[in-house]
């Protein structure tokens, strides 16, 4: 299988940087943005909040269907095999596509299972509990140096919705919390000693694990990368 390219002039690519078109497997990927920084779209309410069109210029992998709101994003992950079997035109326009074994599109992940923490995405990765976990391993993977994560807020919202309607909201706070809370806690003891800087953009989260940056400074750091 290979990723879908529908919407290819509208990539941008750096001096130098391999063409996409061509890396259709996840090895392909690895360590391609060595000391660079990424932003991570995740899927809370805390993203109302801000305005996105300042990341126009930097690079963004969005999650699940946050290309529904956000449609210029450099990647795409998510690990909902039945929402892109069954609705493969939400995607059609995304660039570069990462998704788990058996979608009908986008570049394979291998889920090795929930608890742990790959850092070789050629023999898989752990879903976490969240798509946010999974695609913080492979935003390190490909190795981004500073990592800001929005919308990763952790915490029961009066409206906790995702992008769309999803039936698993309702029981994140009572359920799916304590185990994401868990994992990022993991992660963050396994990147300590490592390059890789992950900061959390959301003022009051629920996760304490990573450093709290406002959205406004992150674009003002990741700013300093771009020439």
């Amino acid at each position: 299988r290979i990723s879908r390219w529908p919407n290819r002039e509208k990539l941008r690519f750096a001096p130098g940087e391999r063409h996409l078109e061509t890396m259709t497997n996840i090895l392909d990927f690895k360590n391609i943005h060595k000391g660079e920084k990424i932003f991570i779209l995740s899927s809370r309410p805390s993203l109302s909040n801000l305005n996105l069109d300042s990341l126009a210029g930097h690079i963004v992998l969005g999650l699940n269907r946050s290309n529904l709101f956000y449609p210029d994003a450099r990647y795409q992950c998510t690990m909902d095999i039945e929402l892109v079997n069954d609705s493969p035109e939400m995607f059609s326009s995304v660039g570069n596509l990462f998704t788990p074994e058996g979608c009908s599109v986008g570049i394979p992940l291998k889920l090795l299972g929930a608890e742990g923490f790959s850092q070789d995405l050629e023999m898989g990765v752990y879903s976490g509990y969240s798509i946010s976990y999974l695609a913080l391993q492979l935003a390190a993977y490909m190795g981004f140096e500073d990592i800001y994560c929005l919308g990763l807020d952790l915490r029961r919202h009066e409206d906790d919705q995702f992008f769309g309607t999803d039936n698993d909201s309702g029981r994140l706070g009572n359920t799916q919390f304590p185990w994401l809370l868990k994992m990022f806690e993991y992660a963050a003891q396994v990147l300590k000693d490592t390059e890789v800087n992950v900061y959390n953009c959301i003022e009051n989260s629920g996760l304490d694990c990573f450093p709290e940056v406002t959205f406004d400074e992150a674009l003002e750091l990741a700013c300093k990368s771009i020439k």
